[in-house]
């Protein structure tokens, strides 16, 4: 099962470097459609990588077998051919991008029909598997959503009710749900407070919904769902940063790379959460670009290559022992430069803080700047992960 997952990140992979790629072109002036731009970054690298460590994680997680890998490989061939036709056609062909459309949401379909059925055959029970059966469920919501959206574009006023569906509902949850588990994991330490993800996870659940109802025609309900949000975030990050600082079960010689950027991504979910709600009391202040990149960039971006750090070492380093036996590295942690990883995670944070800032502020020579060091830190981060893919697969 490992393999499709592995393709699923090698896609995912690319699909984030020729993200950063097209914004940068559009900063430069040429024609560049911001759905392609934001689909390929957020719907090609992050679900891909939401999909792959799902396939991963949950049959980890419940002691048991992920239900189909038929299921699992179909997903791939279609949510893959179907993200590059919709990428290429829209919105120059109505008719093609809604068949890419169709075919994405077919994947999402599947994949949602796997996690779920799998969680149903569990052997055992984790506190997060209502997080991903959730994210699952609400990932294919806002797909559906999108998918109608394509193919009538009378829907289009509705695009910022299929983002918050997507993104708040199936992002963030999946978010909170594998990192409740991987921090206190990398740093061996018992989570600080359970219940408290409870109130996390019904509180982003109710905020998601509630926001999807502000943003399709009931604004004054969007404000509210943004205070539940803040406080549910507010909550998970508070029992994060405990879980970490906690006193530790064994000595651990340094910091894990993922928590670095795990912690620094929690800080901007907080930034992008306060910027969400001023702008929602003062609508004549435009905060949506900066809001947007922050968000995407700083919080769901940064949170994918922490969990990357962690998934694509260990899952190739599990394939290459038995086939490499004396050269096989002695830790997953020898596959990747640890010191690269600290200049990653500066120039990334530097990026994404220069690219938002000079797009608020109008400067268009910061924002090239960021735009230039979030492709240097994304590349120099997707060659060293599809290496070590490339290691491991066949």
């Amino acid at each position: 099962m490992s393999a499709i997952v592995l393709r699923f990140l090698a896609a995912a992979l690319v699909y984030l470097v020729l993200g950063i790629l097209l914004g940068i072109a559009g900063l430069l002036g040429f024609p560049v459609a911001t759905p392609v731009h934001v689909h390929l970054a957020l719907v090609g690298f992050v679900c891909g990588v939401i999909i792959a460590t799902m396939y991963q994680q949950v049959p980890t997680l419940s002691g048991t077998e992920l239900h189909s890998r038929r299921a699992a490989e179909a997903s791939f061939w279609l949510f893959n051919p179907g993200l590059l036709l919709f990428s290429i056609t829209y919105p120059s062909s109505a008719a093609a991008a809604s068949i890419g459309a169709l075919l994405m949401l077919l994947g999402f379909y599947l994949f949602t029909y796997n996690i779920l059925a799998t969680l149903a055959e569990r052997r055992g029970e984790n506190y997060a598997f209502k997080f991903y059966a959730a994210s699952s469920v609400l990932l294919s919501l806002g797909a559906t959503l999108g998918f109608l959206i394509a193919l009538n574009p009378v829907l289009y006023s509705y695009r910022a009710s299929h983002a918050h569906l997507a993104l708040v509902g199936g992002v963030t949850l999946i978010i909170f749900g594998a990192m409740s588990w991987m921090l206190p994991m990398l740093v061996v330490k018992d989570i600080y407070n359970r219940r408290w993800l409870d109130y996390t996870f019904y509180g982003t659940l109710l905020a998601a919904g509630i926001m999807v109802l502000g943003f399709s025609g009931f604004r004054q309900l969007v404000l509210p769902g943004g205070l539940i949000l803040l406080a549910a975030a507010l909550l998970f990050t508070y029992d994060m940063v405990k879980s970490y600082t906690a006193p530790s079960r064994v000595p651990v010689k340094s910091e894990p790379v993922e928590a670095r950027f795990f912690l620094a991504a929690l800080g901007y979910l907080l930034m992008v959460l306060i910027l969400g709600i001023l702008g929602t009391l003062y609508p004549g202040r435009d905060l949506t670009l900066l809001h947007a990149h922050l968000a995407a960039l700083g919080f769901v971006v940064q949170t994918a290559i922490g969990g990357l750090y962690h998934v694509i070492p260990t899952l190739t380093w599990t394939r290459i022992l038995p086939r490499e036996r004396d050269r096989a590295p002695a830790s997953f942690k020898e596959l990747f430069s640890a010191s690269r990883s600290r200049w990653i995670f500066y120039i990334f944070n530097a990026g994404v803080l220069l690219l938002a800032s000079g797009m608020y502020l109008g400067a268009g020579a910061a924002s090239l700047l960021g735009s230039a060091l979030l492709l240097a830190s994304v590349t120099a981060f997707a060659v060293e992960m599809l290496g070590i893919i490339r290691r491991a697969l066949p």
